[in-house]
């Protein structure tokens, strides 16, 4: 029952997703994804103040929330140029609202939460919106693959370690931390990030031509390294939850926890993908 319920919300969710993506680029309105990114960002900020509750760090819940909107705002609005200016105005405002808070190990822990925050929810979330726009000359439509191959390689890399885990996982891979994650389920992941890659590629012409004309090795490699990235977010939300003693993050989805509990993966992603065919290979 579990695992229906886990697939239905996953599909259903998927295809709410899909449908932004393709209308976005259908007509021309990539502004769309921004709503998309803060109705995933804004529970998940919630989620991560409650963490911190339970590790007696207390945030001002409305002093952190208020950025949420206005940092993902600020990726969209004017093409995102005063984006890094908001950022900084954002990280100084945690900082000096704990500055003058006693014990000062308390009021630094709380300053490091509410920056960390910050650049753990919307920043990284914000490579998103740069995937899915594209590079300079892209149209619309390749942007949304790129965000397609990106979305169907996490998904893909946690579907693999799911279900390969489940079936054959003996040896534990994170015993202390994660202990239903297997090197058997780690292998499996990876395999289904490079189908996942191949799968989103197929829906694009400029996608097939790169991978089916010398772009294979590099679909190869950044699935590696997405994959990796996919594994190490979603450890490190396991430790947050484990030092707050909790199973999972919230109750955004049906029979996938919070929201955070979802996007933990894609956080540490989306970097590594767009530095990846941004920087390295210059394909965005």
């Amino acid at each position: 029952m579990n695992l229906l319920k886990r697939v239905a919300s996953a599909l259903v969710a998927g295809s709410a997703v899909f449908a932004i993506l393709y209308l976005g680029a259908r007509y021309e309105q990539q502004w769309v994804v921004g709503p998309l990114i803060l109705f995933v960002a804004y529970p998940s900020a919630l989620e991560y103040l409650q963490l911190m509750k339970r590790l007696g760090i207390r945030l001002a819940a409305p002093e952190f929330l208020v950025w949420i909107p206005v940092l993902t705002l600020s990726y969209i609005v004017f093409d995102g140029r005063y984006s890094d200016v908001v950022l900084l105005l954002a990280i100084a405002y945690q900082v000096l609202r704990y500055l003058g808070d006693l014990p000062h190990r308390t009021g630094l822990l709380q300053a490091v939460a509410g920056v960390f925050g910050l650049l753990y929810i919307p920043w990284l979330l914000q490579y998103f919106y740069l995937i899915y726009i594209g590079g300079a000359g892209q149209l619309p439509h390749v942007g949304a693959i790129n965000a397609l191959v990106v979305l169907l390689m996490v998904w893909g890399y946690d579907s693999g370690a799911y279900f390969i885990g489940s079936a054959i996982g003996r040896h534990k891979a994170f015993p202390t931390v994660s202990p239903s994650k297997t090197w058997e389920g780690i292998a499996g992941g990876f395999v289904f990030t490079v189908i996942g890659a191949l799968v989103g590629a197929s829906f694009s012409p400029v996608w097939r031509e790169f991978v089916f004309w010398g772009g294979l090795p590099h679909v190869l490699l950044s699935s590696f390294l997405v994959g990796w990235a996919v594994q190490l977010g979603d450890v490190f939300a396991s430790k947050l939850k484990r030092a707050a003693e909790v199973k999972d993050s919230g109750t955004f989805l049906p029979g996938h926890g919070g929201a955070l509990d979802r996007i933990d993966g894609l956080l540490f992603a989306l970097p590594v993908f767009y530095f990846y065919y941004h920087y390295v290979i210059r394909f965005l």
